[in-house]
C-alpha cells in the first residue's frame, strides 16, 4: 500500500472538515504549528496544503492575521477548463451551446422567481444602454444585465456554471461582445432583444421570454460560427482574462 504523502494527509484533513459542515467560509484555520503537531506532519506539508487550498480558491491568506476558509474557486476552475478544453480538442461552438443551454435553464427560473429590485435593475441597466457610449462601456452594460439575469434564477450552482461557460467563451474568442457591437444592424437587433426578455421577465411570461432569449443567441451563434471558421484550433489564440461577456 502506498502511504499517502504528508501534505495530501494535510489537504484531506481539511477538505472532509469542510464536505462534513464542521468548518466553513470565515473559519480560521490554527497556527501552522498546531496543524503540524495534531496530525503529524512538518509545518512544510502544512504550508504547501495550506498553498494549494489557496491556490484552489479554499483559503484566503490575511497578512497578519492568519488563514481563513474561503470560497472564490473561479479563477482555479477557468483556468483547468481552458487546458481541458485544448487538450480535448472542445469547438467554441461546444462551448456555447452548453452556455446557451444554461442560461436558457437559468431564464426559465428568473421568470419565476425574479424580484422587483431586481426588475428595477435590469430596467436601470437597459435605459443606459439605450444612451450613446463606446462599445467598450456598452459591453460592460451588458455584462451587468446577464449578471443580474442569472442572479435573478436564485440557484447559485446556476449563477457559478453559466458565469464559469461565460468566462471560457470569451477567454477564447476576445472582444467578442464589441465586434459584435460593431455592426449596427447586430447592435439594434441585441438591444431590442435585452428589451424584450425584460419585458418577458416583467410579465412572467416564459414563452415570450424564451423566444427573446432565442433572438439574442441567434445573433451571438452566427457570430460564433463565423469566428470559429477563421479561427478552427484553439491553439492558433492566446487565452487571457476575460473583460466582458455576451
Amino acid at each position: 500500500m502506498v502511504e499517502k504523502k504528508a501534505y495530501k494527509v494535510v489537504f484531506d484533513y481539511f477538505k472532509n472538515k469542510i464536505l462534513s459542515g464542521e468548518i466553513g467560509i470565515g473559519y480560521k484555520l490554527p497556527a501552522e504549528r498546531d496543524i503540524a503537531e495534531q496530525l503529524g506532519v512538518s509545518r512544510n506539508s502544512v504550508r504547501e496544503a495550506i498553498r494549494m487550498l489557496e491556490m484552489m480558491g479554499f483559503v484566503e491568506s490575511l497578512q497578519g492575521s492568519g488563514n481563513y476558509i474561503c470560497c472564490d474557486p473561479h479563477g482555479y476552475f477557468t483556468q483547468s477548463f481552458n487546458m481541458l478544453m485544448v487538450l480535448r480538442d472542445i469547438s467554441y461552438n461546444e462551448i456555447f451551446d452548453t452556455r446557451r443551454a444554461m442560461e436558457f435553464e437559468a431564464l426559465t427560473l428568473a421568470v419565476q422567481n425574479i424580484t422587483q429590485e431586481e426588475l428595477e435593475r435590469l430596467h436601470d441597466v437597459l435605459q443606459q444602454m439605450d444612451e450613446p457610449m463606446s462599445l467598450k462601456s456598452n459591453a460592460k452594460l451588458d455584462v451587468e444585465f446577464h449578471r443580474i439575469l442569472i442572479q435573478a434564477s436564485h440557484n447559485t450552482l446556476m449563477i457559478y456554471l453559466t458565469q464559469l461557460m461565460s468566462d471560457l467563451l470569451d477567454i477564447f474568442i476576445k472582444n467578442l461582445r464589441t465586434s459584435i457591437l460593431a455592426d449596427r444592424r447586430r447592435a439594434k437587433a441585441l438591444r431590442a432583444s435585452h428589451w424584450d426578455i425584460y419585458n418577458a421577465l416583467l410579465t412572467h411570461d416564459a414563452a415570450r421570454a424564451y423566444e427573446a432569449m432565442e433572438q439574442h443567441f441567434e445573433i451571438v451563434k452566427e457570430h460564433v460560427i463565423k469566428f470559429e471558421q477563421k479561427h478552427p484550433d484553439f491553439s492558433d489564440q492566446e487565452p487571457d482574462c476575460p473583460d466582458y461577456i455576451i
